[in-house]
């Protein structure tokens, strides 16, 4: 089934994040939300790494996963905005992107390794994303089994590895302030109504919901 290979496809993810990364605990992420597990990582240039999963298949038939790698103030780094949402059969929703206000060689690699992606159910960009995501960010749905998952799961492992792998060689110190492209990052991001919609449909209340979202999810700093 499809989600035999996101959850594989996760694990790898989260083997990556360790190979690369040092694991914290995040003092903020003391949610019991039903089969949520929130991971986060550091290092030398990133200040935070967070994995997500949800995982109802067997009451919500949803599996979900949620990626970000925010770099530390003086790092110039895009931010690594990964996230999948399944249901049984399809993928509803994929979405990637190196996010930056500044020319970088990662940029370049993203456009490179995106512009011959073709998909057959293309996501529009919203409004709320359009001051945050590039103009190579891979937005589709209705993946099914077949040539789509495997391009999908190829193009953003690759992109991923990339990102951690090459760090230490791309991570150019700047003395310009990147919190404020941050926050508007995570400002933008809770502009998104479908995220707040699709955490109220899973029983979770509006206050632990307002909570994880600006304290966990999309914190500015």
């Amino acid at each position: 089934m499809i989600w035999d290979k996101l959850v594989e496809n996760s694990n790898e993810l989260c083997s990556l994040f360790d190979k690369h990364f040092e694991r914290v605990e995040f003092e903020k992420s003391d949610f019991d939300f039903e089969g949520w597990t929130d991971l986060f990582w550091s290092s030398k240039h990133i200040r935070k790494c967070h994995l997500k999963i949800i995982d109802r298949r067997e009451d919500k038939k949803l599996w979900l996963m949620h990626i970000n790698i925010f770099p530390r103030n003086g790092v110039h780094l895009p931010i690594l905005g990964y996230d999948i949402v399944s249901g049984p059969g399809k993928i509803t929703g994929a979405f990637f992107d190196y996010s930056t206000p500044f020319d970088h060689p990662y940029s370049d690699y993203l456009e490179m390794s995106t512009k011959s992606l073709e998909w057959k159910k293309e996501r529009d960009v919203p409004d709320w994303g359009k001051p945050i995501f590039s103009s190579d960010l891979i937005a589709a749905g209705n993946i099914r089994e077949g040539r789509e998952l495997e391009q999908l799961l190829d193009v953003t492992m690759d992109l991923t590895k990339t990102y951690v792998e090459n760090i230490d060689k791309n991570a150019f110190e700047i003395s310009l302030d990147c919190i404020e492209y941050q926050n508007l990052y995570c400002q933008q991001q809770k502009k998104n109504p479908h995220l707040h919609r699709s955490i109220l449909g899973l029983g979770i209340s509006e206050e632990d919901k307002d909570r994880y979202v600006n304290e966990v999810l999309f914190e500015e700093i």
